[in-house]
């Protein structure tokens, strides 16, 4: 008795560690699994986010080359190259746009690359008025990828008309310049600060102080980063608006990602399948990784509809859905829409159902709070 009463204290005081232990483990990010968390996040980060923004950069630049032979040598072999930088500037383009935050965030890559559709009148105006600025609010939907393409395609023109209109109007090509230079270099300025030989956000994204899964964690941002622009930029924009879901019942064909060059589904088709290659932790080269699915499969995730298959089984399945149904809607999206929108709406009713998988179980499972909102009802 005398050396348990000798002993009592040094033993209760290091049970009461173990019990704090256990229950931080219990809470943590890995609860319940040996994840990799770091390793996933340095996956991610290295070989997916770095490489996206390092191509989109390329083929910015590539565009921006184009655009000037184009504007110094106005004729039909010039513009088609500037039409075909654009369209593989814009595919380099849907796989950056999971990775909104950080940098991106910064800089505004939003806002000065992909918000569509186009305000023709307003650019119109400010050709006219040849004064303007593109960084401000009001420009939004003046610049980037949309407004290079109203100029380089215009509507029911032929070439040879579109290459008359900047004869007529030399401030059309001032302003072509313009937007390319603004989409470059804010693509380089991303791009920059991700890379470990600039700002090195990289280093941040998968430092030790930024794990968890916290708001302020990477996984916390990565995981809400990816809900908000599949629900917004993909879901909504390209499907949802167009086909008059998101819309108050009223389609708007002309609102489609796209309208002029004809291609919305190519671009819709390959920003879906970013969002997947994110999820397997898969480069565009098809090298696996670690991805969300390995986090899910750790922890042996379920999903809350009942389903028998596993959460990342059941995720990945619904991607291949959503890719799937786009498939099989004919181009352009808007005269699809025009003469069969139930198809469209089709594609809308997958995404949804894409969206609870990723946004409510993905996101439980993990441990993180989805900390946008939304008026969607998820």
């Amino acid at each position: 008795m005398g050396e348990y009463k000798k002993w009592a204290p040094i033993v209760l005081m290091l049970a009461g560690m173990m019990v704090t232990s256990c229950g931080e483990d219990d809470n943590g990010p890995n609860a319940g699994d040996n994840f990799d968390q770091k390793g996933f996040l340095e996956h991610v980060g290295s070989s997916l986010i770095v490489p996206a923004y390092q191509e989109l950069g390329q083929k910015s630049g590539i565009l921006r080359d184009k655009i000037s032979s184009f504007i110094a040598s106005p004729e039909s072999s010039t513009l088609e190259e500037a039409k075909t930088a654009l369209f593989e500037a814009r595919i380099a383009w849907q796989y950056c746009s999971p990775y909104q935050f950080g940098p991106a965030e910064e800089s505004g890559l939003v806002s000065n690359l992909n918000i569509f559709p186009a305000d023709r009148s307003k650019i119109e105006r400010n050709i006219e008025n040849g004064s303007y600025n593109l960084g401000t609010l009001a420009n939004n939907d003046a610049k980037g990828f949309a407004a290079l393409e109203y100029l380089l395609y215009g509507k029911d023109v032929t070439s040879g008309e579109v290459i008359q209109g900047f004869a007529d109007q030399p401030q059309r090509a001032t302003y072509l310049q313009n937007v390319a230079e603004l989409i470059i270099a804010t693509a380089a300025e991303v791009y920059t600060a991700w890379s470990p030989d600039g700002g090195n956000y990289l280093g941040e994204f998968t430092s030790d102080g930024a794990l968890g899964a916290d708001a302020g964690s990477s996984l916390g941002k990565l995981v809400n980063a990816l809900n908000l622009s599949f629900e917004r930029n993909t879901r909504d924009a390209k499907i949802g608006i167009p086909a008059g879901i998101r819309s108050l019942g009223i389609t708007i064909p002309e609102a489609t990602e796209a309208y002029y060059a004809g291609y919305s589904l190519e671009l819709a088709l390959a920003n879906v399948d970013a969002y997947k290659k994110l999820f397997l932790g898969q480069t565009r080269e098809g090298v696996k990784g670690l991805g969300f699915d390995d986090y899910l499969k750790a922890r042996k995730a379920a999903t809350t509809s009942g389903s028998e298959l596993p959460l990342d089984e059941a995720i990945n399945a619904q991607f291949d859905a959503v890719l799937g149904f786009i498939d099989q809607i004919e181009n352009p999206l808007d005269e699809q829409i025009r003469t069969d929108n139930s198809r469209v709406q089709q594609v809308f009713a997958q995404m949804q159902q894409l969206a609870v998988l990723l946004k409510t179980d993905m996101a439980s499972a993990l441990g993180v709070v989805i900390s946008y909102q939304d008026n969607d009802g998820d």
